[in-house]
């Protein structure tokens, strides 16, 4: 199914995609749907296609640290978070992330869409987002615990090519919890993905209910229109750089691009266009690497520099989160027994549900289905005050020039949404442990509400450090650099303390939280372990940020690399300020604009 080197090398095609992940094979099968074009994606990891540790779920520990599956970058030392190194996974082989990530699909806010059109990009708002997430959309109406599984029509896709669907199963720890929010001023929303996202929603995800398999870029995008003539899929296959020919008005115009298989470098001709798709990890990586990006940054690796272009690589931004632990102490809700997915860590016990996975049986079957999305002032009393603070320390460093000149727009509509209470946490009811119970026992059942802060402050880096393009780039997010991320997330922490002794949730839990336990009582105690605990979400973006040259942008609305003629990147790393919800609507909603902006269709 997938090319020979024979058939690329030396070769010329008229659209050459840089990598095979979510984006990358949305825009192949797009592009491709115009048979006069030939099109290239170039992808470093294996095909990986019908394979049962991608499509089956709970598959993780087979998935995360494998080389096969998973390119287990790593960070820097974060210096405020007591030096640690966070592992930053990210999905390696056709279907990249997509074929890895915990599948849940929901949308931001509107604001945080209409925000990248006020930074400067017209086209990119919360209609357009809605129309393209659509169009990649297959949503599987549920026939099932109804009142629990709501959703929106308008907002949901009917016929695009990815399956998402509501999970056969659901814990039933939702109904407690829904009415325990409640008491907290925490209505339920019909459906997310309308856009107005302040409440507990429902959350589907990309699972086919007929296979109940996960369903993603490659199995749903690629495979279908894989015979294409004018479709070549090369795997194995690692970018080295962009090969590129200087112009006499000083812009840079890509002929092709030089990669690596097989232990030998190749060379392939590119007749339109070459297009990163490689991530918001690897396409600055790799435009670094090819000469565009910041001087020091390229001056320093020992790399010709062919376009200066300081926001190469800047404006890195993730969501971080956690969780609280309790044990769930009653087996069931209004006589619905309750589900959850403890017994997955023990081995007998999994291979008992993965036996019941094809019947529609079985914890395999589950997902997490209850998402809360909330302000600041939904969560303490003191938003005011920790707003004015965070305010007068982000004018302070404008005053200072501590920040770049860009970052003054971020922060002023960071400011506004805070004050205009568009929410930027998130809670996850989530049926099982967030860390190994210290004492195992298969009888015992967990509940974690998992938190996550979802428009941090801090902004990082990612560079290349050498000329080696096998070497992984430097990452460096700056967890916690300013201290509005922490505080905000030590107040979720205290939410939802209060919200376990909420009835009716309280009466199904133990009394006494398992995690991180009640000798982390105090703010700064809280604040010291969520340094120690706290991890990636793997929705990095910004590295590649769609912003006015002026302030920091690599690419422009159409997603042109400035001062080139035919370079774009097309993946999360365009996007210049992170949204208030899981992104892997987002990354098949950029693949599907980015095919229309290419055929000149938006």
């Amino acid at each position: 199914m997938t090319a020979n080197i024979a058939d690329v090398s030396g070769k010329e095609f008229d659209y050459i995609i840089v990598g095979g992940g979510t984006c990358g094979l949305v825009l192949a099968a797009r592009l491709s749907e115009d048979s006069s074009v030939k099109v290239l994606v170039l992808e470093a990891g294996e095909a990986n296609l019908d394979d049962p540790i991608l499509l089956l779920p709970g598959q993780r520990a087979k998935q995360l640290g494998n080389p096969k599956y998973d390119w287990a970058f790593k960070t820097v030392n974060q210096v405020h978070s007591n030096d640690r190194a966070y592992a930053w996974p990210r999905g390696k082989g056709l279907g990249g992330s997509s074929a890895i990530n915990f599948q849940l699909w929901n949308k931001p806010a509107r604001e945080y869409l209409d925000a990248l059109t006020e930074l400067g990009n017209p086209g990119w708002d919360w209609e357009s987002f809605d129309k393209y997430s659509k169009k990649a959309e297959r949503f599987v109406k549920p026939d099932h615990d109804l009142e629990i599984l709501t959703y929106d029509p308008a907002h949901r896709g009917e016929s695009g090519p990815l399956l998402t669907s509501f999970p056969l199963l659901i814990s039933n720890i939702e109904r407690p919890a829904i009415e325990a929010l409640k008491k907290h001023g925490v209505e339920k929303v019909l459906d997310s993905s309308s856009g107005y996202t302040d409440g507990v929603s429902p959350i589907s995800s990309t699972v086919d209910p007929s296979t109940h398999y996960r369903s993603y870029s490659a199995n749903m995008y690629y495979q279908p229109v894989a015979s294409r003539s004018n479709l070549t899929v090369l795997v194995s296959a690692q970018v080295a750089r962009i090969v590129s020919k200087k112009n006499a008005d000083g812009t840079l115009t890509a002929t092709g691009v030089s990669f690596f298989h097989s232990g030998e470098t190749h060379q392939v001709k590119a007749t339109k266009e070459v297009i990163l798709s490689a991530g918001t990890i690897m396409s600055p990586q790799i435009l670094e690497l090819s000469g565009i990006g910041d001087r020091g940054v390229l001056e320093k690796a020992g790399v010709e520099v062919q376009i200066e272009l300081p926001g190469v690589g800047a404006n890195v931004q993730e969501h971080l989160y956690s969780g609280v632990t309790y044990e769930v102490t009653s087996p069931s809700v209004d006589g619905r027994e309750i589900l959850t997915f403890d017994p997955l860590i023990y081995p007998d016990e999994a291979a008992k549900h993965f036996e019941l996975l094809s019947s529609g049986q079985g914890v395999l079957n589950l997902m997490t289905v209850g998402l809360v999305f909330l302000p600041l002032d939904t969560v303490c009393a003191d938003a005011d005050k920790i707003r004015q603070t965070l305010a007068h320390t982000i004018q302070a460093g404008l005053a200072n020039n501590a920040y770049p000149s860009g970052l003054r727009k971020q922060y002023e509509l960071q400011l506004r949404h805070l004050k205009e209470k568009v929410p930027s946490l998130e809670i996850a009811i989530g049926p099982g442990p967030v860390s190994r119970p210290t004492v195992l026992d298969p009888k015992k059942k967990h509940l974690s509400l998992v938190f996550a802060l979802n428009t941090p402050f801090s902004r990082g880096t990612i560079h290349i450090s050498s000329n080696d393009p096998l070497a992984h780039p430097t990452i460096d997010p700056r967890v916690f650099e300013e201290e509005y991320d922490l505080n905000s997330l030590v107040e979720t922490v205290k939410f939802n303390r209060r919200l376990a002794k909420t009835e009716p949730l309280k009466s199904i839990l133990a009394e006494e939280e398992m995690y991180p336990g009640p000798q982390v009582e105090t703010d700064e105690q809280i604040a010291e372990w969520l340094r120690n605990s706290i991890g990636t979400t793997y929705h990095t973006v910004g590295s590649c940020s769609m912003l006015p040259l002026e302030d920091g942008g690599v690419v422009d609305p159409k997603l042109k690399v400035y001062n080139t003629t035919n370079i774009r990147v097309a993946d999360l790393s365009i996007i210049p300020l992170q949204v208030g919800s899981h992104t892997q609507a987002l990354a098949y909603a950029v693949g599907e604009q980015a095919a229309d902006i290419i055929k000149g269709n938006a």
